[in-house]
């Protein structure tokens, strides 16, 4: 798969991924699907065995279900479908503090085709996105790490090892992308520092096996918080009911990780279910770092930080891994253009400029959210918490990969919107609404973008029609061309009034879903101008 065509190497590969969590086998699912050979490397032996993340928000699915694995993410969260007690109590088995049910998720069918929230953990959720992207080509490697890592002007020189035979290996790459991890050591060894509130809390995830249906009495928690004189944290269980996660608090200087021996496990652990004699297995305990930390920069070079190696958002409202494979997905299309040939190498510049900010943004989000839930601040208006769906849909990109002429008339300096007031402004992603296709199928217009830029001319909007398919033919295949009520038309909405535009006007949409430009009617010699804003927003050089 991989030719060895560099003297004095072993081996080459496109991209390198180092990490295999999340982000970075979202990164491998991303790049597969654009057709890019990349070799993923990750130390561990397998997938992440602890629950970890939890919850991907519709925002994040829409991006998972155009690489097809929505219907297998669906599948396995079905169990968790009664999960829906919040919960304090002494132990499961004990008294009750206080119990309610979690308000039925929103339904957002009205800004995405995917209508709520999936409830699922990050170990049933990775081996998902491991399959699919072996499935397209993706040659992932567990078992290997990275020992050293040089770049110069034309890519990336790593040595690897494998761990279990402690063979090394030299792999030259075109780029890096480091997913590796908060700690991330090809962020360290770049001298990248980092931002923000620091570490805020050390805790402690230790998984167990153990039979825990006695014990909740036919409950299904969401969420319960452990409350006696040997535990104070949270536990969680899986849809089986025979295993769970305790995590609780602890301080390294006078209590380090390694006193959490298994029988000290085994004790919190029983001590938390309230069962004094549970059998109990403990799989494996984590030390691990709450902290509100963004790197200076995403980016250095020919490497790129995804995931948590580029940011650490406290795990209130579930914005962690959601932001990184948002972050992985926002690269992807980029480096597939670059790499492909159809954009220039500066359109790799706006991955910082554009994910940087919002790393930023959803940091303080969570840190606001974490500070009003331990009871300081006020409420929503007086703390500046926004709602999740704005976090996760109404944000917005400013880069050379945006045109945004109507930046100084958009108004306001907010982080985020109300995802139901987007409206084709550049920069945004682009409003969802239903659409008849030429097939009998009714699709989103999200649905729409599949890889490539896009351009919806209106249904007037004969000019601009022509003209982008005049481009597409000499940019050989840079860009797909549909017009309202030809290829696609309205539903209930008017595509028109959603973009902003007329029936003359036209919109560009980038392969991740965002408006590159909008032009409101039709433009003199629209095939010029149409051919400049594409080199611009793809950082094209060619005439």
């Amino acid at each position: 798969m991989h030719e060895d065509t560099t003297p004095g190497h072993e081996e080459t590969a496109t991209v390198l991924v180092v990490g295999g969590g999340l982000a970075g086998l979202s990164m491998s699912l991303f790049l597969s699907s654009h057709g890019v050979r990349h070799i993923l490397v990750e130390r561990h032996a397998g997938t992440s065995v602890h629950p970890r993340a939890w919850g991907l928000y519709p925002r994040t699915l829409e991006l998972l279900d155009a690489v097809g694995v929505t219907d297998d993410l669906l599948t396995e969260a079905a169990g968790y479908a009664g999960h829906t007690l919040n919960g304090k109590v002494e132990s499961l088995a004990g008294r009750e503090i206080s119990v309610t049910r979690i308000p039925e998720p929103e339904d957002v069918g009205d800004i995405s085709p995917v209508a709520r929230i999936l409830s699922l953990s990050q170990d049933r959720v990775e081996p998902i996105l491991l399959r699919r992207a072996r499935a397209l080509g993706a040659d992932v490697r567990f078992g290997t790490e990275l020992l050293e890592l040089t770049q110069d002007a034309d890519g990336v020189t790593a040595t690897l090892r494998d761990r279990e035979t402690s063979t090394e290996r030299r792999v030259r790459a075109r780029y890096l992308i480091a997913a590796d991890g908060a700690h991330s050591s090809v962020r360290e060894r770049l001298g990248i520092a980092r931002q923000g509130r620091g570490t805020l809390r050390h805790q402690i995830s230790i998984v167990f096996r153990a039979d825990l249906r006695g014990p909740l009495r036919g409950r299904r928690f969401a969420v319960c918080r452990i409350a006696n004189s040997l535990v104070d944290g949270v536990l969680g269980h899986d849809d089986s009911l025979r295993q769970g996660t305790l995590i609780v608090t602890h301080d390294p200087g006078t209590d380090p990780f390694p006193a959490y021996t298994p029988e000290r496990c085994t004790e919190l652990v029983r001590a938390a279910v309230g069962v004094s004699d549970l059998p109990v297995t403990v799989l494996s305990a984590l030390p691990w770092e709450m902290a509100a930390l963004v790197a200076e920069r995403y980016a250095q070079n020919r490497v790129f930080l995804v995931g948590d190696a580029a940011h650490v958002i406290p795990p209130v409202g579930g914005y962690g891994a959601n932001t990184g494979i948002q972050d992985a997905h926002n690269l992807a299309w980029k480096l597939a253009a670059v790499l492909h040939g159809q954009a220039g190498p500066a359109l790799l510049d706006t991955y910082d400029a554009e994910r940087r900010p919002v790393g930023r943004a959803i940091m303080r989000q969570a840190a606001l959210r974490l500070k009003a839930r331990s009871g300081a601040g006020g409420g929503p208006a007086e703390t500046g918490i926004a709602d999740t769906l704005s976090v996760m849909f109404g944000y917005r990109y400013h880069s050379a990969a945006v045109i945004d002429g109507e930046r100084e008339q958009a108004g306001g300096t907010a982080d985020f919107a109300d995802p139901r007031t987007l409206s084709g402004t550049p920069g945004t992603r682009v409003p969802h609404l239903w659409l008849g296709a030429d097939d009998g199928r009714t699709v989103s217009t999200l649905s729409l973008v599949r890889g490539r830029s896009l351009l919806m001319a209106g249904s007037k909007a004969t000019e601009w029609d022509d003209a982008a398919r005049a481009v597409a033919r000499r940019t050989g295949g840079v860009l797909d061309v549909l017009r309202v009520g030809h290829e696609v038309t309205e539903r209930d909405r008017s595509w028109h009034d959603a973009m902003g535009v007329t029936e003359t006007g036209a919109v560009l949409i980038r392969p991740d879903g965002f408006v590159a430009w909008r032009a409101a009617t039709t433009r003199p010699d629209p095939a010029h101008a149409l051919d400049t804003v594409l080199r611009r927003v793809l950082a094209r050089t060619d005439a």
